[in-house]
């Protein structure tokens, strides 16, 4: 059976095209007598309503926001700093009548940059995508409203929410020297994105850059976490802590909370004690922090809010407002916890 169209449901309710319309989409603007009779003819030829995507089309207005996300999917749900992250997204979007559509990290580039080019939305938010990103260009390129969170950094016309990633760290790098730690290793991100031309992630080139100058003219061995997973960060807890006690850092210093809680399974299966051996401190602040034994020290950052303000501003600027501030820096703070002490001697 063909699909049946508006025009039809008006002709056999007696009325136009415009009137049978304003019966589903404004009814206020239609008599009662005319809205009855159109909802009869629809429902009697089956007709279930105007397609909203449609209409969209037509109207200019999407009614979804698009993120352009990090990682892939089971990241998004699986990480606690994303999902907070998300919560703020979704708080912004409450009550807004709008969607989300996500578009994840691929190696198959061509296809996630159709989606961006295809994608039925108002507005695009950025999350912590590489340097270079072609679904970035592709969403600047289609004129719609872009904002950027963390990264990337290479794209300075579009507006920015984030933090100072270098200045976080070097917070955590100062704390640790200045306990007495020399045996020091920075457990971190990868610095590219294998597989899509090696695209750099400046927010791990800006967190390893402020380590080493809280640190000064100690040289911290550097182990990378590769992917963002429990597994791998477990991985590379054990690469560096798996050895005699004297060849072992005496603290880690973690570009995320995930990681740092990984290190610390590895250092509780070793029998490595926790601040008393060794000294762990991680990056974020999310709420798996506070469930450490002892709670991790961290670097914490309004991972939520950059997720509401991010919102709000592609929001607003999708609904006709023009001037958008360029940059909006939020605070972070080191929170010193359990986790970190003076080195051992012995």
């Amino acid at each position: 059976m063909a699909n049946v169209t508006l025009r039809e449901v008006a002709a056999a309710a007696g009325v136009s095209v415009g009137t049978a319309s304003n019966a589903f989409s404004r009814p206020d603007l239609v008599s009662a007598q005319a809205r009855e009779r159109v909802h009869a003819a629809a429902k009697k030829l089956g007709y279930g309503g105007p397609n909203p995507a449609a209409r969209r089309l037509r109207t200019g207005n999407a009614g979804a926001l698009g993120l352009i996300f990090t990682e892939d999917l089971e990241f998004a749900f699986a990480d606690d700093a994303a999902l907070q992250f998300l919560e703020g997204l979704a708080d912004a979007l409450r009550d807004r009548g709008t969607g989300l559509l996500i578009v994840p990290l691929s190696t198959k580039q061509e296809e996630a940059t159709r989606l961006v080019r295809e994608a039925l939305v108002g507005a695009f938010v950025v999350y912590s995508a590489p340097n270079g990103d072609p679904r970035v260009a592709a969403a600047v390129q289609r004129r719609l409203p872009v904002v950027i969170v963390d990264q990337p950094h290479d794209a300075p016309r579009v507006p920015f929410v984030g933090i100072d990633d270098r200045a976080g760290a070097r917070s955590a790098a100062e704390h640790i020297r200045g306990l007495g730690h020399r045996r020091i290793a920075i457990v971190s991100f990868a610095t590219t994105a294998p597989g899509i031309g090696d695209l750099v992630f400046p927010v791990t080139e800006e967190r390893r850059a402020g380590y080493l100058e809280g640190l000064g003219d100690i040289e911290p061995e550097i182990v990378v976490c590769r992917p963002n997973s429990r597994e791998a960060a477990e991985e590379a807890g054990r690469a560096v802590l798996d050895r005699d006690r004297g060849q072992r850092p005496t603290a880690l210093l973690c570009m995320s909370d995930a990681i740092a809680l990984g290190c610390r399974r590895v250092a509780a299966a070793l029998d490595i004690d926790v601040p008393g051996e060794l000294s762990i401190v991680g990056f974020d602040n999310s709420p798996v922090a506070l469930l450490s034994t002892p709670p991790l020290a961290t670097v914490a950052q309004p991972l939520a809010e950059k997720g509401r303000v991010a919102t709000e501003l592609a929001l607003a600027a999708a609904g006709g407002r023009k001037r958008l501030p360029r940059r909006t820096i939020m605070p972070t703070e080191l929170l010193v916890r359990g986790t970190t002490g003076p080195p051992v001697t012995y």
